[in-house]
This record gives C-alpha cells, structure tokens and sequence, in this order.
C-alpha cells in the first residue's frame, strides 16, 4: 500500500498510537462525494445520526446524509486544518483525538450509535492496549474476535490491524438496531475475516454484504500495492450488529441489496439513541482535557461568598465508572459552610473523605478553608477546665474506638464487652418521641401531646461486629418514649431494644479518653488571658476599698 504523509502536528499522538507509522504514514483515502452517495445507498433509508470514527475532513459522513440526518459526528486524530467539504449543509461536530483512546471514553459514558460509515486509515497497527475496552464487549463475537491474532502478515501480537479494530469499535459501540459500512483493502478483510480460519472471523456473521471493487476508486489507480504486478481490489463491508447470518457478495457496479440484511434495523427518526449527542460532547470535553484544554468545568468542588459549591463535568456525569452514592455524597455538601460541615464528626468526615480521598476535583482554598474551621471547631469547643469522665462524654464523638476496662454482661449475664479488649465505636443522633399528659390550660382537662427531638447515641461493636447502643436511662427507662433504632446491621434488625445499655454503663465499664481543656489546645491566648486577669487584679488591688457605712 502506498504511503502517505504524517502531518507535522500529530506525529508523537500518531507514533504512540501505531507501531508501523514511519513505513505506512497516516495510510488515509479520502472519499469523495460521488463515491460516498453511492456506496452509502444500502444504508437505512432513516439515518438522523451518522458516526464517523477516523472522518478526515468530513467527506463520507456528508456524502451519507439523508434527508432526515440532523446530527453528524465525526473523529480523527489529524485535526484537518483548512480543509472543508464543499456544499456542506450539516453542522459536523468533530472530535480531534486518538480513536483507540476515544473508544474507551465513549464506553465509559455509555454512547451508542445506530449508523457507522467507516474508512479508517489502511493496514496500520493499532495497539491493543489502547483498545483494551473490547475485550469487555457486550457483543460476543467481538469479545471473541478481539482475542484473534494475526499469524501472517508481519504484525505484532501487540497490534490489530486498523480496519479490523474499527470494525470492532463499531459493533461495539451500535445500538441493538445499529449498522454500518466500512471501507478497506479487500485482500485484508478477505484474509482477516472471511477465509477459512480468519482469525478475527467470529464477527464475519455480522457481514451482511460485501462489495468488492476494482482498483482504488478514491484515487483512480487500478493499482495500489507495493508490488506493481499484482492485482488490488477495494473491499466495503456492511454490517450490522443483529444480523447473525454472514455475508453476500457483490461486485462492482452493482450494489448490495437490503433484503439480504438480517435482523432488527432502525426504521423510524424516533427510535434513535436520544442521548447520543450529549455523550459524544461529553467524550469530546474529555479528548480536550487529555490534550492540554482547560476544562469547562474545572472544581468539583470548590468554595464561593463562604459556601461549599458542587459540579460535575459532562462527561462526569454520563461517566458509568463513578458511584453515583459519591456523587450523591458530593452534591449534598453543596450551599453548605466548611463550619457547618465541621461541627458534628460524621459530616466532617463525609466532608474529609469527599474532600480529599475520592478523586474529584477539589479547589486548594476550599481544603484550606476546610482544615481552618477544624482547627477553629476544635479550639472553641475546648473546655475551659478538666472535665469528669461523664462531661467529657460530649467529646466522644472524636473516637473510633474505646477501651473497656470492665466487664460488661447484657440482661441473661452473658459477657459482651470483656475488660482489656478494644472495640469500635461510633456515634449517631437518634430521632425519639415521648407522649406527655397535661392539663389544658384553658379547659383544665388532660390532654396528651407527643413531644419529639433528637439525643446523641453511642454505638459500640462487640467482636461479632453486633452493635450495641448507649444512650441516656430515661429513654430506655421511660415507657412513654419511642427511640429510633440506630444499629446498622441486619442482625440488630427489632431483635432488641434500640438502647441497650445507659451512659453511666458507658462511664463505668470504659474508659473515657481526657479532652485537652483551654490552656492545652490554645496555650498563647490562655497565657494572654492569664496576663489581663494579673493585670486587673493588680488595678483593682491598688484601689482604695470604700469605707463602711
């Protein structure tokens, strides 16, 4: 095959992405129109959307439309500066990246297609890895053909040849209604796929025609071969990702007919993939981001006018690689405060953990922001003296896990929490409501009313990972009190009581770590108090004590 030009701009994208780019080039024909009208015809007469995947200038997807198409995307590495299709009438949105990269990107968020036109560059070696998302295909006669190495031919077991892997990418990508041509070198495609042990033939089934011409139409040579006394015949493929029964030959000048294409097909505008065009944006933001381009959306996270704000990028928010409980955990810090956030231990944590180990994109003055309301939070709720171990249980919240220093049984006297031992634990606010009688203060009859609110549980776990709870004794105590269940695995499912044990069992059989007071967390300002109380001392010393009445 001949070869073609590299242009200057793509080389290191270019020799990244194929192994044999220094003999080959970029390998590209370009369609003209005349030949893409008449070789798109045994497409669906209903094509809304084409997809391009290696689309040069944009030829062959405007050559393709139909008088309903409205959304034409296209893809290739070479950016195509100054080139342009005459008489186009279709906006073409373009993505300028690696293909082999960008499958991997439209699998993440989820594209399909229902119609390919195909003419990817001829017989270059992609490399696998890049292509490594067809190895997890929901089709598996791509999954199967993927695997297929090419003994012949002189390419590595690295590499698929680049009509192939287009071929693959496209079938991935087809809705269950999708189809498409693509164009090559016959002897290829012949070798590849339709002879007697082709080693990537699993997906020939999905061939329901093929088209062989003469030559090379796209630039007039009968011949295009390093040898010059052999023979070249162009091939096109078309296949379709419900059709199962193989191919039918044509030969040139004659078209395939459409009653021999199998299966499920496209046959109305709107049956057509709704989101296409959203997730092929979202692939093209990311291209941009992996190429240098600054992002539309450049915080996931970020602080403004003192309030947390959220966002995700396009392609964020189609990506089906992010747990959608993050994002759900993301988006519920937005219009919040760091010093909100910072107050109660367990949304702190969710704020650290969002913050700093899930992966987003977090603006560096909202960390600082963040770690300064810790440091303030812990400074102001420091006490003023040492505490007794009942008071300090307000700042048990801190801790994750608790010693015992006594035995404690629960009501049948069998041992849950045994001295020595150090067990987990955790704190939560538990919802609970009591019912009062009254009199009324206008008819001085009684009268029940139903008061409600909050209280801070204690939840530690024995060694069988059960959890038992620690509350105040009047809401274990008191029968005209509901308390929420705040256990979280399914074996403390109404099998006991919500509060188990009361805070003075807390206090007597664990220990309760020592909260620093005033003078430990904030040494200057405590000294600087110290010295205006010497100081007012010493004033009020030197006055004159009035005189007795």
């Amino acid at each position: 095959m001949q070869k073609t030009n590299i242009a200057p701009e793509i080389l290191q994208p270019f020799f990244e992405s194929v192994l044999n780019a220094a003999d080959k080039g970029q390998s590209q024909f370009y369609t003209g129109l005349d030949l893409g009208r008449q070789l798109s015809r045994p497409l669906p007469s209903v094509r809304p959307t084409i997809v391009d995947l290696n689309c040069g200038a944009g030829h062959l997807l405007h050559a393709s439309a139909g008088t309903d198409t409205t959304l034409l995307l296209g893809a290739d590495i070479d950016p195509c500066r100054g080139q342009s299709v005459d008489g186009a009438t279709l906006h073409l949105n373009r993505i300028t990246s690696d293909t082999c990269l960008l499958h991997g990107w439209l699998k993440e968020v989820g594209f399909l297609a229902d119609l390919f036109v195909l003419n990817p560059p001829w017989r270059l070696f992609f490399l696998r890895e890049r292509l490594a998302a067809l190895a997890q295909s929901s089709l598996p006669a791509v999954r199967q053909a993927f695997k297929g190495i090419e003994d012949a031919g002189g390419i590595p077991k690295e590499a698929i040849d680049s009509s192939i892997a287009m071929l693959l990418v496209a079938l991935d990508l087809c809705t269950p209604s999708g189809e498409g041509l693509l164009i090559g070198n016959n002897a290829t495609l012949q070798r590849l796929l339709f002879d007697r042990g082709a080693p990537h033939g699993a997906v020939a089934a999905h061939v329901w025609a093929h088209l062989v011409i003469p030559g090379n139409p796209m630039t007039a040579r009968k011949n295009c071969q390093w040898q010059e006394d052999k023979e070249f015949s162009t091939g096109v493929i078309y296949f379709a990702r419900d059709h199962t029964a193989g191919p039918r030959r044509f030969e040139w000048p004659r078209l395939p007919d459409r009653a021999y294409r199998h299966g499920v097909e496209l046959r109305n505008a709107y049956l057509a993939s709704p989101t296409a065009a959203e997730r092929w944006q979202a692939a093209k933001e990311k291209a941009g981001e992996v190429a240098g381009h600054k992002p539309k959306v450049p915080w996931n996270l970020w602080l403004a006018g003192g309030t947390i704000h959220t966002a995700l990028s396009l392609f964020e928010k189609h990506s089906q690689k992010i747990d959608k409980r993050q994002v759900k955990r993301l988006f519920n810090l937005n219009g919040r405060s760091p010093m909100d956030l910072v107050i109660q231990r367990n949304t702190r944590d969710e704020l650290l953990e969002v913050a700093e180990q899930s992966g987003w994109r977090v603006q560096p003055e909202l960390l600082a922001a963040v770690r300064a309301a810790i440091q303030q939070y812990h400074a102001e709720r420091a006490p003023l003296y040492p505490l007794p171990e009942i008071q300090r249980l307000g700042y048990l919240d801190e801790e994750d896990a608790i010693d015992c220093k006594a035995d404690l049984a629960d009501t049948s006297g069998r041992v849950i929490f045994r001295k020595g031992q150090r067990y987990s634990l955790r704190s939560e606010t538990v919802s609970f409501s009591r019912l009062v009688t009254r009199p009324n203060n206008f008819t001085g009859e009684d009268e029940e009313l139903q008061y409600s609110g909050q209280e801070l549980a204690f939840l530690i776990s024995a060694k069988d990972e059960t959890e038992w709870c620690f509350m105040d004794a009047w809401l274990r105590d008191d029968p005209s009190t509901t308390v929420g269940n705040a256990k979280r695995l399914k074996d403390n499912s109404n099998r006991r009581e919500p509060v188990d044990f009361t805070l003075q069992d807390l206090v007597t059989h664990f220990v309760i770590p020592e909260v620093p007071d005033v003078a430990a967390v904030q040494p200057e300002a405590y000294a600087t108090v110290l010295g205006r109380l010497a100081e007012l001392e010493q004033a009020f010393a030197g006055e004159a004590m009035p005189a007795a009445a």
